[in-house]
């Protein structure tokens, strides 16, 4: 790997330069069913910021309440692609967002603004739009409204939310108003080192497994998004691959592998984030639930740091899709159609086609002990007693005896304060035990009237993009999961020219994982997630099935019950700063520590200032630090927080006599190919008075330098 690391440094070296965010073209449709040509789409794209708080927040992905936010690697943006038909006003519109997931709060969210959106509303709403996210798991969390995905956070964080919520709005408005004809290509290709199935014995428990070559699905998709005056606005790729190159250890919010490929090819194409938006490339995720990008050995990503993890893993992706970018192997023309369908998971009856056992109800939704044991290849719990793999048949291995499967917090074993917080509620009923069978339940997925996990109505949804469909998965699919829908739509879908079927995961809301029986039943971590039972990808299969049988008949389907908006329920608020303080003698923006006089590439420049709280003032499509060139006499900014050349550290001031004093740092690694010449580095921040409770500015400066 030591030859694959030394090539990714180089690529890193002579494509990474100053990052810009902005936005670019899009394109939008209502009316199903219309052939398209090439050069008869109506195309766009747009990217916003969706950053959030930079510092003292929880984040989301590892389940881990110490991994909180200290600053930024790289920024965290959504990225929306508008497709149409230039003959009507028939749209669909793609978004890939750096998050863990698209909750249905964030898909409730987006979706009124878009109704409340003149410019939007007669052409877009939640049947022809789709949000999916890229699963990082170093965001800030806390932007539910269920509780399981705000328990790392320490609760609700509303100013969060809104920020995702109109970020992936205003990528929509972008790619929507910026729409202009041209024509999509389409690639397909394997990416055969980039990933591995973390679990690698319960995959062979499939029965189907030996009908594969491999144990992944490592078929990367790309398509190609180009005006008809041969500007290229934009590149969409899909690889099934955990965005978890940067451990549950790591504090700095980061797109992680994914948003690192996404900045290099937006970089190789010119944009400039946030400043200078232009080309979006969005590297969103397919059916990641069993594959690791840790190639290397468990939590491990091949190298010595977790910049260079994630940047290797970035870059093999980046790689393959730059080259199946310029190579595409046809135009996309076709049919554009979608369909979307919201359906009650619990009680939801299952043919026995689906099943293989006969007719059957999906389960009431409970969280498995495995769960509580998290993903051991990628970001174990480690608490006592607790592991991958605990049924209900398997006591004498894992349980006390004495131990009852309906009983509370388990006795014997020296568990953490979580589960004891949880002691009276993890009782499951009989009637959980025998249908998630042989799942032991940790805690139910609705706790009582004030307490969900997970909505119970999920969204379904799939779109024909000519010989690609596209199918909108809200959760996590395990690879065979994946395989075993792929064949069933590839079948049903071929009779409307549908060549290709590509998982989009993580769309639309989350609901855990989905598994197959064999998987299941043996409760490893994504076993324990599967939230609705061993019948949840049976479900799936047949809910798919009927909408791609609709696609193909023309027909309409219901709406289905529309998901509780439960924005008005929420009871644990995330704590936010109380004020900011400074010596009598200081001023925010005063340098703590100065740049040196003079540098060379490959030193790294580190700068401290005086601050104020990050979560002031989220600093959205803008920047806490810029580094400046002199040039003819003007300073321009080349690089910000957002490039990987960077990174923003904040730290809290420990002395006695200024507990709520905070630093701002940015280290900044002068890549062998900067320019010679003049710099400093700027920051900017926002304060908060404790006697009045103003939001206020501060800017400070270091001193001039040299790069030599």
């Amino acid at each position: 790997m030591a030859n694959a690391f030394g090539y990714a440094m180089n690529r890193f070296s002579s494509l990474l330069k100053p990052l810009s965010l902005g936005c670019i073209l899009a394109s939008a449709t209502l009316l199903p069913i219309q052939n398209a040509q090439a050069g008869d789409w109506m195309i766009g794209s747009g990217i916003y910021d969706i950053t959030g708080p930079a510092a003292d927040r929880g984040m989301v992905g590892y389940g881990d309440t110490g991994q909180t936010t200290q600053g930024i690697f790289t920024r965290l943006w959504s990225r929306a692609f508008t497709i149409g038909s230039a003959a009507d006003d028939n749209f669909v519109i793609f978004v890939s967002a750096d998050l863990q997931s698209i909750t249905q709060s964030i898909h409730q969210g987006v979706m009124a603004k878009v109704a409340a959106d003149d410019r939007l509303s007669p052409y877009l709403n939640e049947k022809n739009i789709m949000l999916t996210a890229t699963h990082t798991h170093v965001g800030p969390g806390g932007y539910d409204h269920n509780i399981m995905l705000n328990l790392s956070a320490l609760g609700y964080d509303e100013d969060n939310y809104a920020t995702a919520v109109e970020g992936i709005y205003q990528s929509i408005v972008n790619a929507f108003e910026s729409r202009a004809q041209g024509s999509i290509e389409f690639a397909q290709g394997r990416l055969t080192d980039a990933s591995i199935n973390r679990n690698p014995t319960i995959y062979d428990a499939n029965p189907d497994a030996g009908d594969y070559d491999t144990n992944v699905n490592d078929t990367m998709t790309v398509l190609k998004l180009v005006q008809d005056n041969g500007t290229e606005i934009g590149m969409i790729d899909w690889f099934a691959v955990h965005n978890v190159s940067a451990p549950q250890t790591y504090r700095y919010i980061s797109g992680d592998n994914k948003g690192m490929a996404s900045q290099l090819f937006e970089d190789l194409k010119g944009s400039q984030l946030p400043f200078n938006p232009g080309f979006v490339a969005a590297f969103a995720n397919s059916e990641e639930g069993d594959v690791s990008p840790n190639v290397c050995g468990a939590q491990d990503g091949c190298t010595d740091t977790t910049k260079e993890d994630v940047l290797l893993s970035a870059t093999k992706q980046f790689d393959k899709a730059l080259s199946l970018y310029n190579n595409p192997t046809e135009p996309l023309s076709g049919a554009l159609d979608y369909r979307f369908q919201y359906v009650k998971m619990p009680g939801y009856n299952v043919d026995a086609q689906y099943t293989e056992e006969g007719d059957k109800a999906v389960c009431e939704g409970t969280v498995g002990w495995s769960f509580v044991a998290g993903a051991s290849w990628d970001g174990p719990t480690n608490m006592d007693g607790i592991l991958e793999g605990m049924t209900q048949d398997n006591e004498g291995t894992y349980w006390n005896e004495n131990d009852t499967l309906i009983g509370n917090v388990m006795a014997g074993y020296p568990l953490l304060g979580l589960l004891d917080a949880f002691s009276n509620i993890t009782a499951g009923s009989d009637e959980h035990h025998e249908c998630q069978y042989p799942k032991p339940t940790f805690v139910n997925a609705d706790l009582n009237e004030s307490f969900h996990l997970y909505s119970d109505s999920l969204p379904f949804q799939i779109f024909q993009i000519g010989k690609l469909a596209l199918v909108g998965i809200p959760g996590e699919m395990t690879t065979m999961s994946g395989r075993r829908l792929r064949s069933d739509l590839e079948s049903i879908l071929a009779a409307k020219g549908v060549e290709h079927v590509v998982m989009a995961g993580l769309a639309n809301a989350y609901s855990g994982y989905i598994t197959t029986n064999e998987e299941f039943d043996k409760q490893y971590y994504e076993g324990g997630h599967t939230i609705y039972g061993p019948d949840t990808l049976a479900a799936y299969r047949q809910i798919y099935s009927n909408l791609a049988t609709a696609m193909v008949n023309d027909e309409v389907v219901s709406d289905g019950p529309t998901p509780v908006n439960r924005e008005n329920e929420q009871i644990i608020y995330a704590v936010g700063v109380v004020y900011d303080d400074k010596r009598l003698w200081e001023s925010f923006g005063d340098t703590e520590k100065d740049a040196n006089s003079s540098y060379k590439q490959g030193d790294t420049v580190t700068v401290k200032f005086r601050s104020g709280h990050p979560q002031n003032n989220f600093k959205t499509m803008d920047a806490f630090f810029e580094v400046q060139q002199k040039v003819s006499g003007s300073w321009e900014t080349v690089l910000t927080e957002n490039d990987a050349d960077t990174l923003f550290v904040w730290i809290r001031d420990t002395d006695a006599d200024c507990l709520a004093c905070s630093y701002a740092k940015l280290e900044w690694t002068i890549a062998d190919d900067m320019p010679t010449g003049t710099y400093r580095i700027r920051h900017e921040g926002h304060w908060k008075s404790g006697w009045t409770g103003s939001i206020n500015s501060y800017s400070g400066k270091s001193s001039t330098f040299e790069v030599k």
